[in-house]
């Protein structure tokens, strides 16, 4: 297993950015990758996971802020629609804290029922640091307003 990979569960981890040389090991590991970062900040071509079989889901937030709640529940989904399939899947940023941190306690969130701060001392356990600004706990505040009232 890729060793930057922290998993909050059997099927999704987060981590920081693979450099080029890392897509083949990444690959061995992860069937799909959600690329949190914006096309500027990628070293590598998206095309470089699908020509390794791995499918990709690029929602680009910018550094240090956090996606709408709309566009969350779309990476969520998607992310669900992986796991549902049994694949592994691999949400990333540049750091491996902040946006990809967010994604990982929404998903925790979401998957698991579990409230905001119960999701965000899991995945700071994993990586403390993870969730860097008051946007992301923001949208992650929005987030659990939105699950209680399903």
């Amino acid at each position: 297993m890729w060793r930057p990979a922290k998993f909050v569960d059997d099927n999704v981890a987060f981590s920081r950015m693979p450099t080029r040389g890392e897509i083949d090991e990444v690959a061995k590991t992860f069937d799909a990758v959600v690329v949190l970062v914006e096309e500027f900040e990628l070293p590598y071509s998206l095309s470089e996971w699908q020509n390794r079989g791995v499918e990709v889901l690029h929602s680009p937030v910018r550094d240090f802020s956090a996606p709408s709640l709309n566009r969350l529940l779309e990476i969520l989904r998607w992310v669900e629609e992986k796991v549902a399939k049994g694949k592994k899947v691999l949400i990333h940023c540049m750091g491996g804290l902040g946006r990809s941190g967010t994604v990982a306690v929404a998903w925790v969130m979401y998957s698991k029922g579990l409230p905001l701060r119960d999701a965000l001392r899991r995945v700071r356990m994993l990586r403390p640091g993870a969730v860097e600004v008051e946007e992301q706990m923001g949208v992650l505040k929005e987030l659990e307003r939105f699950l209680r009232s399903r």
